[in-house]
């Protein structure tokens, strides 16, 4: 769990155990170390029901706290990754990255993820801004490495779309999609739209976009 790594600071000789708890005194005692101690939590439960219902718990005393689930078989994984899951593990990860401390709720397979380290993740996020120049052909390549896919029409999260010197995407940090029209290479204006109707919602001077996968590939050049 690199990307974990100077988030949570874990160490072995303050380990111990407390049993008998219900969920409510289990949460109480999470947030209370969590505001005692003021750094970041992650707990880890044996499955992704003991982990959803612990957040929900936990919600109830603080908004600092984040869902990292993941399906409790790899079996399940090879045939199909749940969408929600796979976006609630991005929304997590970018604001872990962003600021701030967090307790951070998962279940074993999602401790066992192999993830990349906060540095690599951090260093994915693409930040576009109105008249930066920017080479079309490798801002594409680098979109498809952290996850975006293709698509003729944007109309859901992670999806990029392409038409002349028009680039459509949807963020994962955005409720809208953004449209970034280029006069030549350079950035000539960024503005949010909805994606049903096409229609401009407001300008927009940047956008930062943040990866769509859990595992981020960096080709070499």
């Amino acid at each position: 769990m690199k990307f974990f790594d100077n988030i949570f600071d874990i160490r072995d000789s303050s380990d111990y155990s407390v049993t008998g708890l219900n969920i409510e005194l289990v949460s109480i005692n999470i947030y209370n170390a969590f505001i005692r101690n003021n750094k970041g939590f992650l707990v880890v439960t044996s499955s992704t029901f003991e982990a959803n219902n612990l957040y929900q718990s936990l919600l109830n005393y603080t908004d600092k706290v984040l869902f990292f689930p993941m399906d409790d078989f790899l079996t399940s994984e090879a045939i199909a990754i749940s969408p929600e899951f796979k976006a609630e593990r991005i929304n997590t990860m970018n604001l872990l990255v962003k600021s701030g401390k967090y307790i951070v709720v998962t279940n074993l397979m999602g401790a066992l993820r192999y993830l990349p380290t906060k540095s690599l993740w951090k260093n994915s996020i693409i930040s576009l801004k109105k008249n930066m120049d920017v080479d079309r052909e490798k801002l594409l390549l680098d979109l498809y490495n952290i996850g975006y896919e293709r698509e003729t029409i944007v109309n859901g999260t992670g999806k990029v779309g392409v038409r002349g010197y028009v680039l459509d995407i949807f963020p994962t940090s955005y409720e809208n999609a953004v449209r970034i029209e280029f006069w030549g290479d350079t950035i000539d204006s960024i503005k949010e739209f909805n994606s049903e109707d096409q229609f401009t919602i407001k300008s927009l001077d940047e956008v930062n976009i943040y990866p769509f996968i859990c595992v981020v590939v960096i080709l070499s050049n």
